[in-house]
């Protein structure tokens, strides 16, 4: 067991939270009990993890996508007011880490992806407001391109779409998980025959096909579920948690 302030505290300096200009709200999104021993982790906060994780019996629900975005609250209505009321009347925190739980070399979804693959983190790449929040991950081997596919289907649970553009044979893969298409002319000028996001543009075939490198796309959520499973990994065994993972399996 462990104090909320506490277990707070912990995972900014663990994943130095406090480095990122963000769109989204880090750390506690809404304060429940002050105690945690019960944490369920989810790739996003919705009525329906929000309600797992209340049925749990969980102290904490941690996500990678939280409720509050932008600018802040404008108004407890609608959608937003119902997904609160079961954290407010169950008293469960709400706990959210968007860009500091992508760029982590260890625990982030960029490197667990990598890892995920087989594959090396060698160089930071993608910028986001000043900090590198993506992965140029290497294999030890030259791997082809079939092989590599074939794993990131294995790691995501379903089959990725495929861009084709880059060499059969892989190198150098860069890894952004998420809406990472913006980045694939980054990846291209690092040197990298293959690409792995969670979701792609319209414009993203043709480019992946004018700059040589093969395009991966696997799912935005399927691509950004590692990192908060690693984080509660790490949690329950600092502190002996209980953990469960909350999945809710997003098509797109």
């Amino acid at each position: 067991m462990i104090a909320l302030r506490d277990l707070v505290r912990y995972c900014d300096q663990l994943l130095e939270s406090s480095r990122f200009r963000d769109a989204a709200t880090n750390g506690v999104q809404v304060e429940g009990r002050t105690a945690v021993r019960r944490l369920a982790v989810a790739v996003s906060a919705n009525r329906a993890t929000i309600e797992r994780a209340v049925a749990w019996d969980a102290d904490v629900l941690l996500v990678h996508h939280g409720l509050f975005w932008g600018d802040g609250l404008r108004s407890l209505t609608g959608i937003v007011r119902e997904r609160l009321r079961p954290l407010l009347v169950h008293e469960v925190s709400l706990i959210a880490y968007h860009l500091p739980l992508d760029a982590h070399p260890e625990l982030g979804n960029n490197a667990q992806l990598a890892f995920a693959l087989g594959l090396e983190p060698a160089e930071p790449f993608a910028q986001v407001a000043g900090q590198p929040i993506g992965w140029v991950a290497r294999a030890n081997e030259p791997r082809s391109l079939d092989e590599l596919v074939a794993a990131v289907q294995q790691c995501t649970g379903r089959p990725p779409i495929v861009l084709s553009g880059g060499p059969p044979v892989v190198r150098q893969v860069a890894i952004l998980s998420g809406s990472g298409a913006s980045a694939l002319e980054e990846a291209a000028a690092l040197g990298c025959e293959a690409f792995l996001t969670g979701e792609a543009r319209e414009t993203t075939m043709a480019l992946a096909r004018e700059l040589g490198v093969t395009v991966i796309v696997g799912g935005h959520e399927a691509t950004e579920r590692l990192g908060v499973q690693a984080l509660a990994r790490h949690l329950s065994s600092a502190f002996g948690l209980e953990i469960t993972f909350l999945h809710d399996p997003n098509p797109l």
